[in-house]
């Protein structure tokens, strides 16, 4: 495993005011992480792909590899707990020489913070890092189906 990348911390508001944490994952955020992604709507969760176990979820954050992987949360204070409501991440082609340029990328939004630019936000973050890390390609998969993702795509102010 890797160290933990600490300069990938970022203090940010989103426009009601909420102040979100960005972070790279923890080994201890399986509790946290299994809150958010055992909370999603139904709806939510139809386009995540595989189901989401708590044992899926523990493997993640038992194995992180920032050199292979970069998961950034989003994390905010309510009632003095912390709770992940966002999760982004970076795949990288690192064993490819002719890929070593390009990432899979990946975001989850918790249902209550959706519509309130976290989703813009922390694309636009991953994209910054991708950038520093002297990528030149990012690539996301939506399904067709996925109406919501296709209009944040289509209309996120993205830079």
């Amino acid at each position: 495993m890797s160290q933990c990348p600490k300069e990938h911390e970022k203090m940010i508001l989103l426009r009601d005011g909420t102040k979100v944490l960005l972070r790279p994952e923890l080994s201890t955020d399986a509790d946290m992480l299994w809150e958010m992604y055992s909370t999603l709507s139904e709806e939510s969760q139809r386009y995540l792909g595989r189901g989401f176990t708590r044992e899926r979820i523990e493997g993640w954050t038992s194995r992180i590899d920032y050199k292979r992987r970069l998961p950034i949360m989003a994390v905010v204070k309510e009632g003095g707990n912390e709770r992940i409501v966002a999760s982004a991440v970076l795949e990288f082609f690192l064993d490819s020489p002719a890929f070593k340029h390009k990432a899979n990328f990946g975001i989850v939004v918790h249902d209550e913070y959706q519509n309130r630019g976290l989703g813009t936000i922390l694309t636009n973050y991953m994209l910054e890092i991708a950038e520093g890390m002297g990528l030149r390609k990012v690539s996301l998969n939506v399904a067709t189906e996925n109406i919501k993702a296709f209009m944040f795509m289509k209309n996120a102010d993205l830079e």
